[in-house]
């Protein structure tokens, strides 16, 4: 929804890109219930006809904007996490062929 958007451009330009981030993890929080129920073409669907709808109410949206700038993130644990990340991409890179990469590039 179009308020939506606003809210989130202004957020974006006093806050910084940090604000998407804690933007998804406030709507993955209120759909938790939600996705955990459904198969991957329901969460397809949710994303895109049940949460828009959600967040056409003005009132709904102002809630979530609160609830994403009310977020914490612990540094450490995005540390720790993008440490994980950095591991297993790099275990993926050395099992997988390098001619494998190229492959898609140039076909």
């Amino acid at each position: 929804p179009l308020c939506m958007v606003f809210h989130i451009i202004d957020l974006l330009l006093c806050e910084g890109l940090n604000i998407i981030f804690h933007v998804a993890l406030a709507l993955l929080k209120t759909s938790k219930e939600d996705l955990l129920q459904a198969d991957f073409e329901g969460a397809l669907k949710f994303f895109r006809v049940q949460l828009p709808k959600r967040y056409r109410a003005e009132e709904n949206a102002r809630r979530l904007m609160e609830q994403a700038c009310n977020i914490k993130v612990p540094t450490k644990k995005l540390k720790k996490y993008e440490k994980e990340y950095q591991a297993m991409r790099e275990n993926q890179l050395q099992q997988e062929d390098p001619m494998d990469r190229y492959k898609f590039v140039y076909l």
